[in-house]
């Protein structure tokens, strides 16, 4: 069976009340963060971004958000670390310890072949020969599924990989808007949701494509 080869993970803590980052704020996050995460320039006032090119993680905090981003082949996401570093933040910053919450996961799949193709097979019941004389020029379907599983509203979606389709292109979201969660809950729930895209919703994933 495939598996889903994890691209990026991203974690949003939303709605907070940060307020605008001053240079004394600034160096604090910057001090709290630990050597190797670099500013970069924004083009929001008042916000701040942070780049650490060794272990490819990146900080970026505006008035109302602190986003954790993480990328590689796969990304070395490290609960325990990303716990400490947003902990960090938000008591530099003064937070309460309570935030709504986005996961965002980016992965890639082998299509064993044309994903453009492969899509098209799978994601729709009207004959292929037939949907492309619908749609002269076709390049594959993407497919969207919603679902909620309370705290959580997610959304998953698949795609080939306009850039490769030797690849399909997988996004899992999950948002908890409507309920705000300790930082140490928000981590382990993203650890859950890396298990279970790694595991039965990877095969469902597989079932859907025909791998």
């Amino acid at each position: 069976m495939a598996l889903l080869e994890l691209r990026q993970i991203q974690v949003n803590l939303m709605e907070a009340p940060i307020g605008p980052i001053n240079e004394v704020r600034r160096a604090r996050v910057m001090e709290v963060v630990g050597e190797g995460f670099n500013p970069q320039p924004v083009p929001i006032a008042n916000a701040l971004a942070l780049v650490n090119p060794l272990t490819r993680e990146a900080i970026f905090i505006s008035e109302n958000q602190i986003q954790y981003t993480c990328d590689g082949m796969p990304p070395q996401f490290s609960p325990s670390r990303v716990e400490s570093m947003l902990s960090a933040i938000r008591d530099t910053l003064l937070l309460e310890d309570r935030f709504p919450m986005i996961v965002q996961v980016i992965a890639h799949q082998d299509a064993n072949g044309s994903a453009f193709e492969r899509t098209v097979d799978a994601f729709t019941p009207i004959p292929p020969n037939l949907l492309r004389q619908y749609f002269p020029g076709l390049r594959g379907l993407g497919l969207r599924i919603t679902f909620e599983e309370p705290p959580y509203i997610c959304d998953l979606r698949i795609e080939p990989l306009f850039s490769d389709p030797a690849y399909f292109f997988i996004q899992f979201n999950a948002g908890s808007q409507q309920t705000r969660q300790p930082i140490a809950a928000i981590v382990d729930d993203v650890a859950h949701w890396l298990n279970r895209l790694q595991g039965e919703i990877n095969d469902v994933i597989q079932e859907i494509l025909g791998t």
